[in-house]
């Protein structure tokens, strides 16, 4: 029987009761029906890997969370699966899972250069259950952190965009604009945590796993829950002053780490911003 919580945490969704995950409390390893995919995988030839994904590979895991999973197959093997056909996965799993998120790849397909960037984050979290031979866990390694050189692009391009939506959400509240300057803010939420995760080589979360990857930027001095509760204020408010408080500490973090050209790029405009009272 799958490890879950003897009580179950509900929360309330525009009047439904759903239940709500539970950071921590599912332990992988516990979990009868991974250890029947793992011994799928060992007793498979062809297969010399096997990675969870989805809500639990970060301990996400609620009543509704299935089984997200590829089966690493060698590139001879998935060459000749592509001239016949696919072998089912997960069809030793007793009682039967669903298994539409159960997928074959070939090791190469796990590769950079073969992965749209948008999945990045996918696979910055998965989880390595087998590995043969270690050539799975140094290619899922290899994807779990930007390279240097491509961090600096990242910061710089994303810290610019994030000064542009917060100067407009700023000029928008001074003329009082609030549906602008709360729509401009909630968009700056984005490019402000790009920012922030590539300052630490690290792709930016899905927003639904924030919960488990905020304390990854805690070296930048953000006090406990600090961060949390400050873009839940901007999320819900789009609040000016809260803007100008976090721009403050993002502007004299992102010049510390050598970023300061990127501010003075829009000559003295966002220093002028955050001098405005708004009350």
């Amino acid at each position: 029987m799958m490890c879950t919580p003897t009580t179950i945490a509900l929360e309330n969704v525009n009047g439904v009761s759903r239940p709500m995950p539970f950071p921590g409390s599912y332990v992988i390893e516990d979990d009868p029906i991974v250890a029947m995919l793992v011994a799928e995988a060992e007793a498979d030839e062809d297969v010399i890997g096997l990675i969870l994904m989805g809500s639990r590979s970060v301990r996400l895991v609620d009543l509704e969370s299935d089984y997200d999973a590829y089966f690493v197959v060698t590139d001879e093997a998935m060459a000749h699966y592509d001239k016949s056909s696919l072998p089912p996965r997960g069809h030793t799993v007793q009682p039967p899972i669903n298994t539409e998120d159960l997928f074959t790849m070939a090791l190469s397909g796990f590769y950079r250069e073969n992965l749209p960037t948008w999945t990045l984050p996918t696979w910055a979290d998965a989880y390595v259950l087998y590995d043969r031979d270690g050539a799975v866990t140094k290619v899922i390694d290899a994807l779990r952190l930007m390279p240097e050189d491509e961090s600096s692009v990242q910061v710089s391009e994303w810290y610019d965009t994030y000064l542009n939506s917060l100067y407009r959400s700023l000029k928008c509240w001074r003329r009082g604009n609030a549906l602008g300057g709360r729509l401009e803010a909630v968009e700056s939420i984005d490019a402000l945590l790009h920012t922030l995760y590539a300052l630490e080589r690290r792709w930016r979360p899905y927003s639904s796993r924030l919960v488990v990857h905020l304390h990854e930027l805690d070296g930048q001095g953000w006090a406990k829950d600090e961060l949390r509760t400050l873009l839940l204020s901007l999320a819900a408010t789009g609040d000016p002053a809260v803007q100008q408080h976090i721009a403050q500490r993002v502007t004299a973090l992102l010049g510390d780490r050598g970023f300061d050209h990127i501010l003075q790029e829009w000559h003295g405009q966002i220093e002028q911003a955050l001098s405005w009272s708004f009350v």
